[in-house]
């Protein structure tokens, strides 16, 4: 341990208070904590997904009813239901036909309705988080702002 070492004193019984911190350790640990803060500054900003809460007046007000858009990312591909409707978009060997989920995608929000149409993206256990969070940008690209995410229980 790093102590100092005080004198014994000035030959009157005296004691000097005069006393040296080591102040090493005490910086190696706020520049461990510098480190930390600024690299989960960065993972904040990575994890930043937008949610649309409902306030508590909206539920009172009648709404026309919006069509619902579900999109199941599955290890066969993609599989969009509109309603009653259910169009598989199976994948091209081992790649997800992106392309035309796309095309899908911009036809129905380009369709013309009261509200934009609702969309819900699930995905199948075992499907790796990249297809899914790509399967989001392409529904925001294609002007869905209103995307909700659910596990793959239940949709098919």
């Amino acid at each position: 341990m790093g102590m100092a070492a005080v004198p014994a004193g000035d030959g009157r019984g005296k004691k000097h208070l005069d006393a040296e911190l080591n102040l090493v350790p005490f910086i190696d640990l706020l520049i461990c904590c510098i480190c930390f803060l600024l690299i989960t500054a960065v993972w904040v900003q990575v994890s930043h997904v937008e949610a649309n809460l409902r306030s508590a007046g909206q539920g009172l007000q009648a709404r026309a009813p919006s069509r619902s858009v579900t999109l199941l990312v599955g290890e066969e591909g993609y599989t969009l239901s509109v309603g009653a409707q259910r169009l598989s978009i199976p994948k091209q060997g081992r790649v997800y036909a992106e392309a035309r989920l796309a095309a899908h995608l911009a036809e129905l929000s380009a369709a013309p309705a009261a509200p934009a149409p609702r969309l819900t993206i699930a995905s199948e256990d075992g499907v790796a988080y990249r297809h899914l969070i790509r399967a989001m940008d392409l529904a925001l690209d294609q002007g869905f702002h209103g995307i909700s995410l659910s596990d793959g229980r239940g949709m098919l």
